[in-house]
């Protein structure tokens, strides 16, 4: 444990250094930190999110990547040829160059130096791959930004989890802290009682005892909190070093309950299920590309260029003659076999297509065990909650009416430390069931794709 706590204490503090020597400013947080105050810091702060908005960035400049290919493609070149034996040609002999025409002769055709250069313009006219591509694109567009709306949903989660369970550390705290208090007034008279012979030693040192073990309990829920609210400063991307003082009114159930509405599972509102449905667009969009790879493509290219020749490099001369050329065509392929690639590739692509569906169903099932366990996690919640109520209510009048027992010498003290005890377990189990109960309208709100209604 104390490694875990180590390892989780570094990790912060780095985490704390690192933001300090990249913020441009310091965080400055208000006095009292509610939970939607802890979800937009955190969304503006935490990395994760950042980082899925910009491969959202980055899917629209792939968009436009592909968008450029159907755009003319203009390209400036040069060739400079030094030919140090020019390459010869053989040809046959008689005709215009004499002698035997059994016989072969050997002519060099061209000039030791050439230089040319000129513009290549081309253009996509049609393809219906092409076409698909910026379909797929867009697509894939709104694939990432459906991610990044799943990762922000994923930080308000981790955010109000760890919010709600930083409160109920702190709410043992203040219980803990009550008790010490109660403890040290019954020491301190208990110990003048003992110093004037009204008392035994042995009952002033069981709440000497019974104090240390309190304390001790404190210390290490102490170290809880540190780590609790250590790690939700992490989520939320500030320094681990910043002080924050969290709302404990979001433990208010009067409030929270009343206000709080069960709505229907509606799949098509989860995040998730948007993103398999995306999915299975660019799986379409594949297989069609795919078999776009077999159809025609036609485009049209344009070339201008001059050319220069002569028997040594003399180009630069003002009185050296250039030739102009230009040209411009048309460029049809038609694919007719292609050893069945084609084929096989879309069946491929059928075949990830199946698997979806079949992820699809389990992810629908997933979803409703999710919602079901929630809503039935809420109303027990809810219920041990009513119970939990009603024994910290009978275990202080208990604490209550031991105290006055004791202080008239009808109750020995072990009967009140055992009632402080009881009492004091009763509510921090109080303390941990409304946490609970939030918990469980997180998890509803999260299963029902509706967790952003934290931040309206």
């Amino acid at each position: 444990m104390l490694k875990k706590y180590l390892v989780f204490s570094m990790a912060v503090l780095l985490s704390g250094l690192t933001y300090a020597q990249t913020a441009d400013q310091e965080l400055v947080l208000p006095e009292t930190l509610t939970l939607k105050e802890s979800i937009k810091i955190g969304l503006e702060n935490n990395r994760t999110y950042q980082k899925a908005l910009l491969d959202e960035d980055k899917a629209k400049y792939q968009r436009n990547e592909i968008r450029g290919a159907g755009l003319p493609q203009l390209s400036a070149y040069g060739d400079y040829n030094n030919f140090i034996d020019v390459f010869p040609q053989a040809i046959p002999g008689g005709g215009i160059f004499g002698g035997d025409p059994s016989d072969i002769n050997v002519i060099a055709f061209g000039v030791p130096q050439s230089l040319k250069a000129g513009l290549q313009l081309n253009q996509l006219i049609y393809s219906n791959s092409y076409l698909i591509g910026l379909k797929a694109a867009k697509t894939g567009e709104e694939f990432y930004r459906l991610l990044a709306e799943q990762s922000e949903e994923d930080v308000i989660h981790e955010i109000a989890m760890n919010y709600l369970s930083a409160i109920q550390l702190q709410l043992q705290r203040e219980t803990l802290l009550a008790t010490i208090d109660q403890l040290e007034g019954l020491e301190r008279i208990l110990q003048a009682q003992y110093e004037n012979d009204l008392a035994r030693k042995v009952d002033y040192n069981r709440v000497k005892v019974n104090l240390t073990s309190v304390r001790s309990e404190l210390e290490n829920l102490d170290i809880s909190i540190f780590q609790r609210e250590g790690y939700l400063k992490l989520v939320m991307g500030i320094p681990v070093d910043t002080p924050i003082n969290l709302d404990k009114s979001v433990a208010d159930m009067n409030r929270e309950v009343q206000n709080f509405q069960i709505g229907e599972l509606i799949l098509s509102d989860r995040k998730d299920m948007q993103i398999l449905d995306v999915q299975e667009q660019l799986y379409e969009y594949e297989y069609k590309n795919i078999k776009a790879e077999n159809q025609p493509q036609l485009v049209g290219f344009a070339d201008f260029n001059k050319s220069a020749f002569s028997q040594e490099f003399d180009f630069l001369s003002t009185s050296k003659s250039w030739y102009q050329g230009f040209l411009f065509g048309l460029k049809l392929e038609i694919p007719i076999f292609d050893g069945l690639q084609t084929r096989n590739k879309a069946a491929q692509s059928k075949v990830k297509t199946a698997q979806l569906h079949l992820d699809r169903l389990q992810a629908e099932d997933g979803a409703n065990l999710e919602y079901q366990s929630a809503i039935n996690k809420y109303y027990s919640s809810l219920q041990t909650l009513e119970s939990l109520e009603e024994n910290l209510a009978l275990a202080t009048d208990v604490l209550q009416e031991t105290n006055l027992l004791y202080k008239e010498a009808l109750s020995p003290l072990t009967d009140l430390l055992e009632a402080e005890a009881t009492e004091r377990q009763a509510q921090s189990n109080y303390n941990n069931q409304i946490i609970q109960v939030r918990l469980a309208q997180l998890e509803i709100l999260n299963a029902q794709g509706k967790i952003k209604n934290l931040t309206l």
